[in-house]
C-alpha cells in the first residue's frame, strides 16, 4: 500500500471538487482518476458509471444565478437551511382523541365548529376592517354645487349647529358634516323641482297662473319636509344606536370583567368582545377603539376619551370615563369592572321587569280598543239595520264593511307597529 499515492489522490479529490462546476470535464475526470487510484489503494468499490452519471447530470443542470452579493473575505459562507420535518397536528392517538371527546360530551362537527370559530376570531382581530369616511357620486355633486353656502352657513351658524353636528357623529353615518348639509340643499331642491312639475301638470286649474302658483306652492312644501327629515334623520339613527348598545351593554360588562378577572391587559378586553359576534348592536364602537389603538397609534386612554366623546349611549360614555380613570389612577381595573357588572345586571332585569308591566297595560287596551269597542260596533249597527235607518247618509251593510276590511285592520296593523318600537329587543 503506497501511502503517499493515497494522500495524492485524496487531494486531487478535495482540490477538484472545489472546482466542479457545470461545464468543467477536466475536473470531473480528475476526480474520476482518484477514485481509481484510491480504489486500487484500499479496495474500495467506487461506482464509476455513478461518479459519471452524476457529473453529466450536474452539466446539464441550468445554472442558476443569485441575486445576493457574494460574502466577503471576513463575512462567513451562510450554510443551506435543513429541511426540518413539519411538526404532526396532533400528539394524541385515534382512541385518546374519542375518549376526551366522550368525557367532554363533544361530536366530531362540534370541535370543527369550534376550531372554524377560532380562526375566524383570530383573522377578525389580526385584520378589522375599517372606514373613517366614504365618499360617494351624490355627495361630490353636492359639494359642487352647494360648497360655498354649506361653509358661509357653518362658519356662521357653528353654534345653532352643534346638537345637529353632534348628533351626525353619534349616528355613524360616514359622511362628513360639510358633506351632508349640502346634500341636504340639493335633496330640497331636486324635491322642489319633482313636485313642482308634477303638481303643475297632474292638477289642473281654471288659470295657468294658478296652476303655477300652486306647484311652487307644493315644491316649496315638499322642498321644506325633506330639509326637515334629513335635519333629524341623524337623531334619529342616533337613538335607534342608543337602544342597541344599551340592549348589549349589561352582558358586554360582564364578557369584559370575566376576561380582566384573567389578569389580561386593558386592550384584550375590547379586542374579545370584538372578536365576539354577540353583540352587534356595540361592536361598531368598540371597533373604534381597537382601531384607534392598533391603526392609529393612540394609547388606550386618549382612545376611550375620542369614543366617549361620539358615542350616543349616555351609558357606555360613564363606563369609558370610569375605565381610563381606574387605569391613569391605577386603580383595580377588575374590581371596577365587576362592580359595574353587578349594577348592570340589577338596572337590566328593573327594567325587563317593567317592559313586562307595561305589555300586561297595552294588553288590557287591545281588549278594550280592538276586542270590546269593535263588537259593540256590529252590534249597534245591527240594531240599526233592524230599525231601518242610516248613518251619516250611509247604509248599515256599507259601514260593515268599511270597518270590517279597513279600520278594524289597521288599527291591529298600528298597535303591532306600536308594541314593537316600545318593546326592548
Amino acid at each position: 500500500m503506497n501511502s503517499a499515492n493515497a494522500k495524492a489522490a485524496c487531494k486531487s479529490v478535495i482540490d477538484n471538487a472545489e472546482l466542479l462546476k457545470p461545464g468543467n470535464k477536466n475536473a470531473a475526470a480528475a476526480i474520476e482518476q482518484a477514485l481509481f487510484v484510491l480504489e486500487e489503494e484500499f479496495g474500495i468499490r467506487v461506482k464509476k458509471e455513478e461518479n459519471v452519471k452524476a457529473v453529466l447530470k450536474a452539466e446539464k443542470a441550468p445554472v442558476e444565478v443569485s441575486e445576493k452579493p457574494a460574502p466577503q473575505k471576513d463575512e462567513p459562507v451562510p450554510m443551506p437551511k435543513e429541511n426540518k420535518a413539519k411538526k404532526p397536528k396532533s400528539t394524541l392517538s385515534k382512541f385518546d382523541k374519542a375518549r376526551y371527546m366522550k368525557d367532554v360530551n363533544m361530536s366530531k362537527e362540534q370541535l370543527k365548529d369550534v376550531t372554524a370559530q377560532k380562526k375566524r376570531n383570530k383573522l377578525a382581530v389580526e385584520r378589522v376592517p375599517y372606514t373613517l369616511y366614504s365618499t360617494n357620486a351624490y355627495g361630490k355633486y353636492a359639494n359642487r354645487m352647494f360648497e360655498k353656502l354649506t361653509i358661509s352657513i357653518t362658519s356662521g351658524y357653528g353654534k345653532q349647529l352643534a346638537g345637529f353636528f353632534k348628533a351626525l357623529r353619534a349616528s355613524g353615518v360616514k359622511v362628513l358634516s360639510k358633506t351632508y348639509i349640502s346634500m341636504v340643499f340639493l335633496s330640497s331642491v331636486i324635491a322642489f323641482f319633482a313636485v313642482a312639475l308634477l303638481a303643475s301638470v297632474l292638477f289642473s286649474a281654471p288659470s295657468i297662473i294658478i296652476q303655477i302658483l300652486r306647484g311652487i306652492m307644493l315644491g316649496v312644501l315638499a322642498a321644506g319636509l325633506t330639509a326637515i327629515v334629513m335635519y333629524f334623520y341623524p337623531s334619529s339613527v342616533a337613538k335607534t344606536r342608543e337602544s342597541a348598545i344599551k340592549e348589549d351593554l349589561p352582558f358586554v360588562i360582564i364578557n369584559m370583567a370575566a376576561v380582566a378577572g384573567s389578569g389580561a391587559k386593558p386592550i384584550s378586553l375590547f379586542k374579545t368582545i370584538l372578536s365576539s359576534e354577540e353583540y352587534p348592536g356595540i361592536r361598531d364602537e368598540i371597533k373604534k377603539i381597537v382601531n384607534y389603538v392598533t391603526l392609529f397609534g393612540y394609547d388606550l386612554s386618549t382612545a376611550l376619551r375620542a369614543v366617549a366623546r361620539d358615542t350616543p349611549s349616555l351609558r357606555f360614555k360613564d363606563l369609558l370615563d370610569g375605565i381610563v380613570n381606574t387605569i391613569e389612577s391605577g386603580g383595580d381595573l377588575k374590581q371596577y369592572l365587576n362592580a359595574m357588572a353587578d349594577e348592570a345586571l340589577t338596572t337590566y332585569r328593573l327594567e325587563r321587569k317593567k317592559s313586562v308591566e307595561q305589555i300586561g297595560t297595552y294588553s288590557d287596551i287591545y281588549t278594550t280598543i280592538l276586542i270590546a269597542a269593535p263588537l259593540l260596533f256590529f252590534v249597534t249597527l245591527a240594531i240599526i239595520q233592524t230599525m231601518g235607518g242610516e248613518i251619516g247618509g250611509m247604509s248599515v251593510a256599507t259601514l260593515a264593511t268599511f270597518g270590517t276590511y279597513l279600520v278594524i285592520p289597521l288599527l291591529n296593523v298600528g298597535f303591532i307597529i306600536f308594541i314593537n318600537a316600545v318593546q326592548p329587543k
